[in-house]
């Protein structure tokens, strides 16, 4: 694994180094930034869908365009919803 170093004010380390420690079994600062940023990713994500599930209509588009796809899977397993 090639690595690098960043420069971080040690309060931001020692609060890191907290979570890794407390909250993610001890992994290393490595592993616990990585799993901080896939955390971020998947709310992201799901803050998109809520914004999205928050307007009906384009709600109901979406819906559509997936019940679209699902009937091009040719699985026959039918339609979404």
């Amino acid at each position: 694994m090639t690595s690098t170093t960043i420069k971080v004010e040690m309060g931001v380390r020692d609060d890191l180094a907290r979570v890794a420690a407390d909250e993610l079994g001890g992994v290393t600062l490595n592993a616990a930034l990585a799993h901080l940023l896939t955390e971020h990713r998947k709310a992201a994500v799901l803050a998109a869908y809520a914004r999205l599930a928050a307007d009906s209509s384009a709600w109901q588009d979406y819906e559509h365009e997936l019940d679209e796809w699902d009937g091009l899977a040719g699985d026959g397993l039918g339609g979404g919803q």
